[in-house]
């Protein structure tokens, strides 16, 4: 049996999903909102993570590197609405094995699990090639997002949401003052006077990135 936790806070995804994999016969899914994902990874112990990178109580490209730190052999596969073109490179060069947008069909989630699970890579085209190139310390990367950290992008996200900075410290475990200083920091980066203006250059960019 293929043991699965699937983080994702809306329950009719959550539902959804566990029918289609379970239906399968050798899977098995638990469903988490990924408050206190750490423990229960460390109780649940699964072979595969299937995570949202937005989330309620968490930032899922935020919790990545923490994830993989503390159980470097678990397989992840990124289910997320997000955009690939920002964060697929990312997700991948954080340790996950795919990344799958949600406008693409459930029925396509249960191959990709097989794969990762025997061993391959499964990301957008063009992710493993920018990948290739950043590695060979090309110009592929020159993107407007690439010029942010992850947690950059994690704080500039929760902008996008509407959050103000002491929600967003909350959420991050940081404080105001850092938060102001991430978005000050953004803002000179890309010459943006507004944060408006500097979401909506962002995140037009990754959709027009999106295959």
């Amino acid at each position: 049996m293929i043991s699965i936790l699937l983080v994702d806070d809306h329950p009719a995804i959550c539902f959804a999903l566990k029918v289609l994999l379970e239906k399968q016969g050798d899977m098995v899914v638990s469903t988490s909102t990924g408050e206190n994902l750490l423990a229960q990874l460390h109780q649940l112990r699964p072979q595969l993570l299937i995570l949202d990178l937005e989330l309620k109580h968490a930032d899922g490209l935020d919790l990545l590197p923490r994830i993989k730190l503390h159980y470097p052999h678990l397989n992840i596969l990124i289910f997320t609405s997000q955009s690939a073109g920002i964060y697929a490179l990312r997700t991948l060069q954080a340790g996950a094995q795919g990344f799958m947008n949600k406008n693409m069909p459930l029925e396509n989630v249960e191959p990709l699990c097989r794969l990762i699970m025997a061993g391959y890579q499964c990301f957008p085209e063009g992710t493993l090639f920018k990948a290739a190139s950043v590695s060979n310390n090309s110009d592929a990367h020159e993107a407007l997002s690439g010029r942010f950290s992850d947690r950059e992008i994690a704080v500039l996200n929760y902008f996008r949401q509407g959050k103000t900075n002491k929600e967003i410290a909350d959420l991050l475990m940081l404080s105001n003052k850092t938060i102001s200083t991430y978005k000050a920091r953004m803002l000179q980066k890309c010459g943006c006077d507004e944060l408006s203006q500097l979401i909506s250059l962002v995140f037009k960019e990754g959709d027009n990135e999106d295959p």
